[in-house]
């Protein structure tokens, strides 16, 4: 279902089944695994689904990291997120498994990503928030968020798509490449929604609240652990209205739009992270 409703639109899914791996002496029937899509965009989601495996834990090794598979009903599944750095091409993946007997390679897929020119923007900062460039203030935010999200749940909370959470055009897109006084500091890791000061944030589907409050760079900033390893961030805002650890509901009222932190007039920033890869949000959406 996650693939019909959220990543049908991209691509069909790639299959194979082979051999499963040998705990010492174990076997199985066979490992099958679904990359869907086959073919994705930098900045796009693809979704790994594997079967037979016949182990109790095991992961997916993509683009120089390692990423947690999630069992249910003898079936493991996540998602794994690329961004602008990520390079494009054929990309292989190795699904990796521990058994009673010791750890086995399971099965090897691959999948293309696709290059995207992302386009720049500049911003000029007045000379009173120029401040706001300074490293010292990326590394502390950067700490504290790692902090809130040290630890996230295996459970799955969301329903359906994803939607968005202010009434608003979208100002500045996912990837941009982004110029502060003329220097190149990264890519823009959400999207940029349009909404005049104090109007509603709600949040985006069902989740638990693993930030909320004031950070150096994103201002009043509300982080929603979805489970599965999928985070969304609601950055800028003017008001906060939940507290860590509480759960919310998709459409709940979290906050009001703001232009606090590192920011040039109210909106909100939202971000979309897949087991700490910023991803696009708005195929989400669909």
């Amino acid at each position: 279902m996650i693939g019909r409703v959220l990543l049908g639109v991209l691509a069909v899914a790639a299959a194979l089944t082979l051999p499963s791996p040998r705990w010492g002496e174990g076997g199985g029937e066979g490992v099958r695994i679904s990359v869907s899509p086959a073919v994705v965009p930098q900045g796009g989601t693809v979704e790994v689904v594997v079967s037979g495996l016949g182990a109790s834990r095991a992961w997916v090794r993509f683009a120089g990291r390692t990423w947690p598979l999630y069992e249910s009903g003898g079936v493991w599944r996540t998602f794994l997120g690329t961004d602008p750095l990520t390079a494009p091409g054929r990309r292989g993946l190795t699904v990796e498994a521990s058994g009673p007997s010791g750890t086995g390679v399971a099965v090897r897929a691959g999948l293309t990503v696709r290059r995207v020119a992302f386009p720049v923007r500049r911003i000029t900062l007045a000379p009173d928030r120029r401040n706001l460039l300074d490293p010292r203030l990326a590394e502390e935010e950067g700490r504290k968020v790692a902090a809130a999200l040290r630890t996230l749940s295996a459970e799955r909370f969301w329903q359906g798509p994803f939607r968005i959470p202010v009434r608003g055009a979208v100002t500045s897109p996912y990837g941009v490449v982004s110029m502060y006084q003329g220097q190149i500091r990264g890519f823009h890791r959400g999207v940029d929604l349009a909404a005049p000061a104090g109007a509603p944030v709600y949040a985006a589907n069902d989740g638990i609240v693993r930030l909320a409050g004031s950070l150096p760079l994103s201002g009043n900033a509300v982080l929603l652990d979805h489970g599965m390893g999928i985070v969304t961030s609601y950055l800028h805002q003017s008001k906060v209205f939940v507290r860590a650890g509480q759960r919310v509901r998709r459409g709940e009222i979290i906050g009001r739009v703001g232009s606090t932190g590192l920011s040039t007039g109210p909106h909100l920033h939202w971000g979309f992270r897949i087991n700490g890869v910023h991803v696009d949000p708005m195929p989400w959406t669909r």
